[in-house]
């Protein structure tokens, strides 16, 4: 009786281990400020989405031919800031789930690192062009070159990577996260920004032709 007594308290204290989330795990003012600001920002990114395919703007005549593929482009990115938006506010509650805390930590890292990447390319990108390293693009001529507009959309993206990095950082500490789950976070943007950047439009220039 005893040795079974042992083995039901050896049990209980795995489970325990394994769902109790650790001590250090409270989130400062700070960090709840960033994280809901994030949030926002990742709302406030997804309805311009919205509002492209509520208002039929990537059905009009200069998409001719594209039309399909742009609307499921723009939900399937509509639904990834969707989804940032809520691991934002989810990383500011009591994980309790091992599990469920690793996870959540390789998708917060997977967020930051892609902003992060997809940040560096604009600037680098702008930076060459105004040096005059890079050839400036039809795309890039159009829009007028270096406009307020311009700026403004690199800032916008550098802001929203400054916060995700915040974010996880403060996550990772606190919830005393392993290097796996950065390495698996940093797996992603390469996958999501080439479906993104390269097959996407492959598939757009297919269904074009």
């Amino acid at each position: 009786m005893p040795s079974t007594d042992h083995a039901t308290v050896t049990s209980s204290d795995h489970q325990s281990a394994a769902e109790t989330p650790p001590a250090d795990g409270v989130v400062s003012p700070a960090i709840r400020i960033t994280g809901i600001l994030f949030a926002a920002w990742c709302l406030g990114f997804a309805a311009v989405n919205a509002w492209q395919l509520a208002t039929g703007r990537l059905t009009d005549e200069r998409f001719a031919g594209y039309t399909a593929a742009l609307v499921v482009a723009s939900i399937l990115v509509l639904c990834l800031k969707l989804v940032g938006a809520g691991m934002a506010l989810a990383s500011l509650r009591t994980v309790h789930h091992r599990g469920v805390r690793w996870l959540l930590g390789a998708a917060l890292w997977a967020a930051t690192s892609t902003l992060a990447l997809y940040s560096a390319g604009n600037l680098v990108f702008t930076l060459g062009t105004v040096t005059g390293l890079l050839e400036p693009t039809a795309a890039w001529e159009a829009a007028g070159g270096v406009t307020v507009r311009a700026v403004g959309y690199v800032l916008f993206f550098l802001a929203g990577a400054a916060m995700s990095a915040v974010l996880t950082v403060s996550y990772h500490r606190r919830h005393r996260l392993r290097w796996t789950a950065v390495v698996a976070g940093f797996i992603g943007p390469p996958v999501l920004l080439g479906g993104l950047l390269v097959v996407i439009p492959a598939l757009l220039g297919t269904i074009g032709s």
